[in-house]
């Protein structure tokens, strides 16, 4: 009973969290609201009203996109995990976010009046081609894709392409146009920019959860998947599919946002174990906490400014990943 029940429990609790600190980040901003304007906004929206034009047209679209972005990596991050049977797989080392920044400078140096729906699109196109070089690279190598090939070629290529982007950034003096997609954020967001993330993270997320099931199979190991009947080619295939258009969205509209999709899933195999039915949908819902949580905390740490989102859960990501170093050397050492 107590297997049944945790999970709705858990979505329960988080949900409300989310919904809180949605709360919280639309009441943030030089312009003063009230519950009332935040309902009227949503229910009975007047444009005339300053307060409801800041959540409505302002406010809402980055609360939205920041759960979006968080939701949609932290699942991708979650399918690569449990694929590649790799815990340090993630959208920030598969090559995701290095490959949309190179091929948006590429476009900003052919075409220099890109505009920003066509710029979100190179970005998208650059993301998926940087996670099919990665693939290929550990294809061509000697021997079967292992988990730690993949996560080598990933950094190996995340590196060389980040690289190339900085060299071609100084030599053509293109900081200011970059500087948005280099460290990752969200501010000045609107509308438009909501509906071209949940293009593909929609279709995306629907894919991750009906492949929930064959996930969790091959999170066992590829010869139990493939004894129990599961086609584990064309699941891969689907499943990078997926990984393509949630983190290719979300790295389109506000550049590489990392450690989300890597810390998020550790935290929900740790309350619901490792049936991927549970882990993705709470994976989703971690992400969205986190990034949202993140850009109250970016617009509120230093009075005046505003960090970036992909560098404030940078921050986090590394605490975490020390803390997490530290949790397996001491485990390993109790073994001893």
């Amino acid at each position: 009973m107590m297997r049944t029940t945790t999970p709705w429990i858990l979505w329960c609790v988080f949900e409300a969290i989310l919904l809180l600190l949605m709360g919280i980040s639309l009441q943030l901003g030089p312009t003063s609201v009230t519950g009332t304007d935040m309902w009227n906004a949503c229910i009975a929206y007047d444009s005339a009203s300053d307060s409801q034009f800041a959540i409505r047209q302002i406010r809402l679209p980055r609360a939205i996109l920041a759960a979006v972005i968080g939701a949609s990596l932290a699942t991708s991050g979650a399918i690569m995990q449990g694929v590649t049977r790799n815990d340090l797989a993630g959208p920030t080392i598969m090559g995701l976010s290095s490959g949309g920044t190179f091929c948006l400078l590429m476009g900003l140096l052919l075409l220099p009046t890109i505009g920003f729906h066509e710029a979100i699109w190179l970005s998208f196109i650059g993301a998926g081609l940087g996670y099919l070089t990665v693939y290929s690279v550990a294809f061509l190598a000697r021997g079967r894709i292992t988990p730690v090939r993949l996560a080598l070629a990933g950094t190996v290529i995340s590196i060389l392409l980040s690289a190339f982007t900085q060299g071609l950034t100084i030599y053509f003096s293109l900081h200011d146009e970059l500087l948005y997609w280099t460290v990752g954020g969200i501010a000045n967001t609107s509308w438009p920019q909501v509906r071209t993330a949940l293009i593909p993270v929609l279709p995306g997320m629907i894919g991750a959860l009906l492949l929930s099931p064959s996930i969790t199979l091959l999170s066992i190991g590829e010869e139990v998947a493939g004894g129990l009947g599961q086609r584990t080619r064309l699941i891969r295939a689907c499943t990078t599919f997926c990984v393509l258009l949630l983190t290719g969205g979300a790295v389109a509209v506000a550049g590489p946002v990392g450690f989300v999709g890597v810390m998020t899933p550790h935290v929900a195999r740790y309350l619901v174990g490792y049936d991927y039915r549970k882990i993705i949908p709470l994976t989703a819902l971690l992400g969205a906490i986190l990034t949202v949580a993140a850009d109250i905390a970016s617009r509120t740490m230093i009075d005046g400014q505003e960090v970036p989102l992909g560098l404030f859960t940078s921050m986090v990501g590394a605490t975490f990943f020390i803390a997490l170093a530290r949790r397996r050397s001491s485990h390993r050492g109790g073994k001893r």
